[in-house]
């Protein structure tokens, strides 16, 4: 049976990730893992399944609805986790063993059934921290903190990150007349924000129950910006608690010892789509480019769901593929496949000549080099064209002019010069 080339396409919303596009996604994480290591957090993993019931618990209407759902043969009710958040707070609430606070990172995919487009895939990886423990206003700033690090350590450094608080934002609907049972609704509308025209999110507001009147106060509510360290009196100014004030005065305090205040703003259209949220909340932005590239903030209730005992917790998650996308956009990093460092060629099929080319190859990986030897195959001329192709840096030959005279021919490449290197100095004499 031949497949039709749309059926050897991958899975829409999915994408096959050949070497000129892994590679340069590797260098990404390998800068986004570098940073969490030095604020001291811990790479995991965990299974792509999770239980349906576990995914779904605090998730949300419309995540719930993105969930990769399906009945294994068992018959039992799974999912593709949609976030790592979920998954780590179901291990830390049946590992009771752990120190705490606990500081996770991840470098993974993640699954989520949306509709394909600009910037959403289906399946798509995720870098991001969870700090759980800890109920401190520290940890909040810390979790900000490795967010803006790993844009700057990305050459992002004129991000932005929006923040927000979710129970500010249920302080003033209530002071609004918002009633509670459509709060999560209200909250998903706010969310559009931006996406969705503004009279379009008030007819949406109307529709979930709300007067005309409260939709335009929650629409102004949405809109409202300010300089974080404005947001103590702006508090004050809407009459909020002192414990509120305490907070962010305590928060701006921290990010300015961090020396990061100046990437932070206050936006009250800031919600998130996820229902675990519980207080400070936010999303990276970087110029030009229109989607958050990741978002978090404090999920204290989350962990509690799943072992019935509380524990406060905080984090974010970054997308990749929107992150890389944005360092295309800017030059920052290119398409292309890694450099091999040599390329041995033997002339003739000579057995000595061909030991002694797999013998040089022994040699130089076992220096750490990445190394191809030509499996007999291709002339010298393709065998030239094909190391061009695939980056090599240098090109060796060995043929029976060369071991007559004890030496092999190396070429480099880039420079596209030869030289001649005698065997001793390779130590193959």
């Amino acid at each position: 049976m031949v497949f039709d080339d749309k059926d050897l396409r991958p899975v829409r919303g999915m994408r096959d990730l050949t070497p000129e596009e892994y590679y340069p996604m590797l260098q990404v994480f390998d800068r986004l893992a570098r940073v969490a290591e030095s604020f001291g957090y811990m790479r995991v993993e965990t299974p792509a399944l999770e239980y349906y019931e576990i995914l779904k618990a605090k998730a949300g209407e419309d995540v719930i609805n993105e969930i990769y759902y399906f009945r294994d043969k068992a018959g039992r009710e799974v999912g593709l986790r949609f976030d790592m958040t979920v998954p780590i707070a179901r291990v830390v609430s049946y590992r009771v063993d752990l120190p705490k606070p606990i500081r996770w990172y991840y470098i993974t995919k993640v699954w989520r059934y949306d509709e394909p487009q600009h910037g959403r895939y289906r399946e798509f990886h995720q870098f991001g921290i969870e700090f759980l423990g800890s109920s401190s206003v520290r940890a909040d700033a810390e979790v900000l903190a490795v967010g803006v690090e790993a844009l700057r350590a990305l050459g992002l450094g004129d991000s932005k990150v929006r923040v927000n608080d979710r129970r500010v934002i249920d302080q003033l609907l209530t002071r609004l007349g918002v009633p509670n049972d459509v709060r999560q609704g209200v909250l998903r509308v706010m969310d559009k924000r931006g996406k969705v025209p503004d009279e379009d999110l008030e007819r949406m507001l109307v529709g979930l129950g709300l007067s005309r009147e409260t939709a335009q106060e929650v629409l102004r509510l949405a809109n409202t910006t300010e300089k974080l360290d404005r947001v103590p009196d702006l508090l004050r100014e809407w009459g909020l608690g002192e414990d509120f004030i305490t907070y962010y005065n305590n928060l701006v305090d921290i990010l300015s010892i961090y020396g990061i205040l100046d990437f932070m703003v206050m936006d009250m259209g800031i919600v998130r789509g996820l229902d675990y949220y519980t207080g400070l909340i936010f999303e990276m932005y970087v110029p030009e480019y229109k989607l958050a590239v990741g978002g978090g903030g404090r999920y204290d209730n989350l962990v509690e769901i799943y072992s019935g005992k509380p524990m406060p917790a905080s984090g974010f998650a970054m997308g990749i593929e929107r992150l890389m996308e944005v360092l295309e956009q800017r030059g920052l990093i290119k398409r292309g496949y890694p450099q091999i460092d040599y390329y041995i060629y033997v002339v003739g099929n000579d057995r000595n000549h061909i030991a002694l080319g797999y013998k040089l190859a022994s040699k130089l990986r076992a220096q750490g080099n990445k190394v191809i030897i030509d499996t007999g195959e291709k002339s010298l001329r393709s065998a030239l064209e094909y190391a061009s192709k695939v980056n090599v840096r240098y090109f060796v030959i060995i043929g029976p002019r060369e071991v007559s005279q004890g030496v092999v021919r190396v070429r480099d490449m880039a420079a596209w010069s030869e030289r001649e290197v005698p065997l001793s100095e390779l130590g193959l004499t």
